[in-house]
């Protein structure tokens, strides 16, 4: 995000404060026009029950009580929407709303970040790109229709590699990092390989290895640097921190919380659940995942590409010494953690779309990867919620048999495997190519 002032930083075509508030008021405006109309039926019932649940009885006991697939993070927010219920009464309309407010909040609060970033990197383009956000189709659909949650999730990790990319002192930067994308995989574990590429940078911020790389100072240093082991305490224990903080009104040990992960990731043991990704491209969608495919079960499969994609962005982050490159490299492992494990969600792509806009400031091939996922996305939300078995929506005939045909759904589940593969490309070309950036 940069810590210069936007003020003596902002780019020319820069229109001033104004544009952006009319910006966010018209995205406000948009979701609240659609935030009393759809949403997702098994979601919005179970976030509902969660939230009475929680308001009623507390957290204590609220695992063991009924189906809970979601560790602690987004709990807090369900329990604060079901003390309002509590309060005031509700109305099915109202539910409704408050259950996609938080979402919807983010959505916002995301672009600003995104607009934040770039005029921190005196980006001329930096309006416009956070617009594209604010108004990406398959954003405003999961938040205000479908009445999900990725955003919150996609918010902290965006805050988080903004934090850890700022020019302040390490400790704030690690402590701040830390705590946000530890919330980010509270509420959704799916961006915990964020964390991989935020560490190293964190133990070069420390001093590991002797090259530190602090922001704004060359790509990839080579003057040694004192160990700062308080850093390498702060990364450990903020984390560990923040939770057993979130797990303990639950009654929730550390082993406690490993297992209500297991028992998460096991509700869904599919190759695909309707993500358009490499199993649904090969098996299509609701096909378990001990399929054996080339003498492997689909889940070793996925665990295996996945890993040596995470190992990659691991090793190419580390090379590249630099924290300017988190971005780029976060956006790469999260698009992959969507194109190659099994027992994907549609949605699970969207924490790494505001990261990919951020990662453009530096080099506009994010920016293209950006657009073709952003519209990927999009497609693959509403092909998930208009299926018929939902009865929510149904799509006109000629949809079905042209943009979501069986042949069109599976290749577009390549276009997620062609981009993680691109831009884990990208990323060894900024780890091969360091150059000096200057401090300003």
């Amino acid at each position: 995000m940069g810590s210069a002032d936007p003020a003596t930083r902002s780019p020319r075509h820069w229109p001033g404060p104004r544009a952006w508030w009319n910006l966010a008021a018209a995205g406000i405006v948009l979701r609240l026009l659609l935030a009393p109309h759809g949403g997702y039926p098994s979601d919005v019932a179970s976030f509902r029950a969660w939230a009475t649940l929680l308001a009623r009885d507390g957290a204590s006991a609220f695992y063991g009580s009924g189906f809970a697939d979601y560790l602690p993070g987004y709990l807090y927010v369900l329990w604060l929407i079901g003390k309002v219920d509590a309060a005031v009464g509700l109305s099915e309309t109202a539910w409704l709303v408050a259950l996609k407010v938080p979402a919807i909040l983010a959505d916002v609060a995301g672009a600003w970040l995104v607009l934040a970033s770039g005029l921190g990197a005196g980006h001329p383009r930096a309006l416009p790109v956070a617009a594209s956000y604010l108004f990406n189709p398959g954003v405003v659909f999961i938040s205000a229709v479908w009445g999900q949650a990725d955003a919150v999730a996609a918010l902290l990790v965006l805050a988080g590699v903004a934090f850890l990319t700022q020019r302040d002192a390490p400790g704030t930067v690690v402590v701040g990092g830390a705590t946000l994308l530890t919330l980010a995989v509270l509420v959704k574990p799916q961006t915990a390989p964020a964390l991989l590429p935020a560490g190293l940078v964190v133990l070069r911020l420390a001093g590991v290895a002797g090259v530190p790389a602090m922001p704004g100072a060359v790509t990839r240093d080579t003057g040694a640097s004192a160990l700062r082991p308080g850093l390498l305490v702060a990364a450990v224990a903020v984390p560990l921190a923040v939770t057993a903080l979130a797990a303990w009104p639950f009654d929730l040990t550390p082993l406690g919380l490993v297992g209500r992960l297991r028992a998460a990731a096991a509700v869904y043991p599919y190759g695909s659940v309707m993500a358009f990704n490499l199993w649904g491209a090969i098996v299509g969608f609701w096909t378990g995942d001990g399929v054996r495919w080339l003498g492997l079960p689909l889940v070793a499969w996925g665990a295996l590409l996945t890993t040596g994609a995470a190992v990659l962005v691991a090793a190419l982050t580390w090379r590249a010494g630099c924290s300017q490159v988190l971005p780029a490299a976060v956006a790469a492992v999260l698009v992959a953690a969507f194109a190659f494990p099994t027992r994907v969600h549609e949605r699970y792509l969207l924490p790494a779309l505001p990261v990919l806009a951020i990662a453009g400031y530096q080099d506009r091939r994010f920016h293209w990867a950006y657009a073709a996922l952003s519209a990927l996305l999009a497609l693959n939300v509403v092909y998930a919620y208009t299926r018929p078995h939902l009865h929510t929506v149904l799509l006109p005939p000629w949809v079905e048999t042209t943009v979501f045909a069986p042949p069109v759904v599976r290749a577009l589940g390549l276009v997620a495997v062609g981009a993680a593969a691109w831009l884990l490309a990208v990323l060894a070309g900024h780890a091969a190519t360091p150059r000096r950036r200057r401090t300003p």
